[in-house]
């Protein structure tokens, strides 16, 4: 018996040869739990019987299934994540991820995963997860800190070159006929 039919079994009451659906909180929580499985929207609709255009609808409407609908694709999409971390791991060179579920798709390839993963990290839109709001400094201060920065560096070297130019003279006023120490020697010590 296919899943359409052990749903609609279990009793969920969704009227699908009509324009409107009494969402129980059983089907809330199963599309949810699908979508969650399969990143598909129309399969997690189709489990529970019901159209998908009445669950973009629900969407629509509750603020509170929408968060719960980004929570459910955003744990889709680390199930896709841990999937690629084990075939990694395994050590299988294969480009076919062995996920142990049935696609209608096919089979999701290596390449179409870390593609599908690189489109959701960087879709425009979605919430920063984790950490703190990244700040921005305006361009004037930035400006400025680097500036006392160089100022540092080149009061620094200007210093450093002082200090070798006063090294250099005590060693001159020390030794005024130029005849200079051996390698090791010190004052007083024959050669």
């Amino acid at each position: 018996m296919g899943t359409h039919r052990a749903v609609i079994a279990e009793g969920y009451g969704a009227f699908t040869g009509r324009k409107w659906v009494r969402w129980t909180a059983k089907m809330r929580a199963s599309f949810l739990d699908h979508l969650a499985a399969t990143c598909n929207v129309r399969a997690s609709a189709e489990f529970i019987g019901v159209d998908p255009v009445s669950v973009y609808a629900l969407r629509r409407r509750d603020a509170k299934f929408a968060d719960d609908w980004g929570e459910a694709l955003a744990l889709g999409y680390e199930m896709l994540e841990t999937l690629l971390v084990g075939h990694a791991l395994s050590g299988d060179t294969g480009d076919v991820l062995n996920c142990g579920v049935e696609t209608r798709a096919g089979p999701v390839t290596v390449d179409l995963a870390m593609r599908l993963l690189s489109a959701h990290r960087h879709a425009e839109g979605k919430p920063r997860r984790g950490g703190p709001k990244p700040q921005f400094a305006p361009r004037d201060e930035t400006d400025a800190v680097l500036m006392k920065k160089l100022a540092q560096i080149e009061g620094r070297l200007a210093r450093e070159k002082a200090e070798a130019a006063s090294a250099d003279g005590e060693a001159a006023r020390e030794d005024p006929q130029g005849q200079g120490q051996g390698e090791g020697q010190e004052k007083g010590q024959e050669p």
